[in-house]
């Protein structure tokens, strides 16, 4: 379905609304989503089903927000419906009338965006080829993946006793958002997405490798099998360490997880309206060691959180976070950009997305969610010269399970360590750590304040929405609890 067809929904749907007096605004979001996702199964005691045909499952609706002013106040609802074929006249006044029944009062809601003007052009950030890859394509791609890891295995001369477990997954979708103040804007979007594990049962050790790309030209299948099976095997002979405060070097995936799970959360402009974020307090002051600078990017070419337009209907771009430390915005959607303007007048909405992970996009409303992530520095060095200074401490290869501990604004974490995480002795990486045996336990203030280097080589690490992603470096702390 394409974006002129899913226009036509979205203005019959406004048309609707205005004939309806009681409405004073409204706003329409209508999205179709094709997805196909391919499992592999791998186990060398059975070959012959490591990897079946992909389903396709194909999502289309429409979600409508309206405005009512009654007389205890403005009023705001919002209701959706789909179809599998196509959106009916039926389907949209369905959708009106659930939204105008689950109208709730709403003080804080000023109003909807206005349309935005932009440079004259056509922008894209999406892959036609994607939006027309065929199952037995995935498959090919997932066979790529499997050899990788299978060939990995066989050079260290493992042959037998291997697992391979994982998903690749493509997807298409196409968004039009339109409202009553005049604002109507379209996007389409493209993603190829692999996570495999692998793993040495005998040896208990495990792998992961993982992927994304907007183009096909860009997905590196067979590389994403090589890593998940170089991570199992490196992770052979693992050993357990004590508890302590120790040096620590947080490698990309680590980096992602904290990121994710604790601070874009904490630099959101939701959690900071309730409250709820470490740093409500601190805008314009230092939050961070000098060496970091955090900068979300709506608009990379050929990455995956890339988009023309939010799903507030405006225009995508750059949002700075930290500046050598200093805290200089927040993520923001249109809603908390505006109810939120007298404390913070100068943010730009440009992470309102509806990033469903079952494809219905159509179904909620605008969230704040981060594109792409970009962690830099200005004194970034060779992994090597990271490690060089550290006579006993640890690399932490990967985190899981990283929640707050008591009020989410007093930044308390603790954090599981998996693999493949290494003893770092003497500026070397050594035996590598048996994963599950010690968990990070301190505060992200400590963490961002005792950050003492920056790996030049950044890697991309995709989100648990599969649809934004981080790109950072290793990070070296000056020292982190870590307990048993």
């Amino acid at each position: 379905m394409d974006l002129q067809e899913l226009q036509a929904s979205v203005e019959l749907a406004l048309d609707m609304a205005a004939a309806d007096t009681t409405i004073s605004a409204a706003e329409v979001c209508v999205s179709w989503c094709e997805e196909q996702a391919i499992q592999v199964h791998y186990d060398d005691e059975q070959p012959q089903d490591a990897i079946p045909t992909p389903p396709a499952c194909t999502h289309l609706g429409v979600g409508i927000l309206v405005v009512v002013d009654a007389e205890d106040g403005r009023r705001v609802g919002f209701g959706s419906d789909e179809d599998e074929v196509s959106l009916s006249p039926a389907s949209l006044q369905q959708a009106l009338e659930r939204a105008k029944a689950s109208t709730e009062p709403a003080p804080a809601f000023a109003a909807l965006p206005t349309p935005v003007v932009t440079q004259a052009g056509t922008l894209t950030f999406h892959d036609p080829e994607v939006s027309t890859l065929s199952p037995d394509t995935l498959v090919s791609f997932a066979h790529e993946a499997l050899d990788g890891a299978l060939t990995t295995f066989k050079e260290a001369g493992f042959v037998t006793h291997l697992q391979v477990r994982g998903q690749l997954c493509s997807r298409t979708e196409r968004l039009v958002i339109g409202n009553t103040h005049g604002l109507l804007a379209g996007d389409t979007s493209t993603g190829l997405v692999a996570t495999l594990y692998a793993c040495l049962p005998r040896e208990q050790s495990q792998g992961t490798g993982s992927g994304a790309a907007t183009h096909v030209t860009d997905f590196a299948a067979y590389d994403i099998g090589v890593a998940a099976a170089q991570g199992a095997l490196q992770g052979r002979g693992s050993i357990g360490l004590e508890a302590g405060d120790y040096a620590v070097v947080l490698a990309p995936q680590a980096v992602g997880a904290l990121l994710e799970d604790l601070l874009l959360p904490a630099l959101s402009l939701d959690v900071i309206a309730a409250d709820a974020s470490p740093f409500a307090s601190y805008f314009g002051q230092q939050v961070a060691s000098p060496l970091l600078t955090l900068t979300d990017e709506g608009r990379l070419p050929r990455h995956l959180g890339s988009h023309v337009i939010t799903a507030d209907g405006l225009p995508t771009g750059t949002t700075p976070l930290l500046e050598q430390g200093r805290l200089v915005g927040f993520l923001a959607d249109f809603y908390h950009a505006q109810a939120l303007a007298s404390r913070f007048p100068h943010l730009a909405p440009h992470n309102g997305m509806r990033y469903a992970s079952n494809g219905q996009s159509y179904s909620m409303r605008p969230g704040i969610f981060p594109t792409n992530v970009l962690l830099t520095s200005d004194a970034a060095v060779a992994l090597d010269t990271l490690l060089a200074p550290i006579a006993d401490g640890i690399y932490v290869g990967g985190l899981w399970h990283t929640v707050p501990q008591g009020e989410r604004r007093r930044g308390d974490f603790i954090s599981t360590v998996i693999g493949p995480s290494f003893h770092i002795q003497h500026g070397k990486l050594g035996r590598p750590l048996r994963p599950g045996t010690l968990h990070v336990q301190d505060n992200l203030h400590h963490l961002l304040h005792g950050i003492t280097g920056l790996a030049s080589e950044r890697q991309q690490v995709v989100l648990s929405t599969l649809q934004s992603l981080v790109l950072t470096p290793a990070v070296r702390c000056r020292r982190l609890r870590l307990v048993r």
